[in-house]
């Protein structure tokens, strides 16, 4: 079980290597109506995700194990997909958003099951604040969307 536990916090850290940079391409190339609003959120996820990353690297190795630290194993595990180098527009941004960040709520919850069934309640602990702040970040995306 240990092993499922650490292949899973792994694959979400990929997740979220390749998230950082997929921010970082919408901050870049987001074009149209609400720009502002959405570019400076944008920098704030991103910011959100580089913190992440570094708890999650530094829980795996507390844990024994060692993180994924390069972009060619993590996209090869990463179910979220990078996008074009080319100009994306708020609508889309906020449906590419949605999508992923639903994700990472059932992502972590999984990872706060795996970790209850070992009785990991540090891991448990981290990611159920992650849960907390994805659902919070996709009722936002979601009230956004509908303006």
């Amino acid at each position: 079980m240990k092993q499922e536990l650490l292949a899973k916090m792994n694959a979400y850290l990929a997740n979220q290597e390749i998230m950082y940079i997929k921010l970082h391409n919408m901050h870049w190339n987001l074009k149209g109506h609400g720009f502002f609003t959405l570019h400076s959120k944008l920098e704030e996820y991103y910011d959100q995700t580089a913190d992440i990353i570094d708890e999650v690297a530094e829980r795996i190795l507390a844990k024994d194990a060692l993180p994924i630290a390069n972009l060619k194993e993590a996209l090869e595990i990463s179910k979220v997909k990078e996008l074009p180098d080319k100009a994306i527009n708020i609508d889309e941004a906020i449906r590419i958003l949605t999508i992923d960040v639903e994700y990472w709520v059932n992502d972590s919850k999984e990872i706060v099951e795996l970790a209850d069934k070992e009785g990991d309640v540090v891991t448990a602990d981290i990611f159920t604040g992650y849960v907390k702040e994805y659902e919070k970040t996709l009722w936002m995306l979601k009230a956004f969307a509908q303006n």
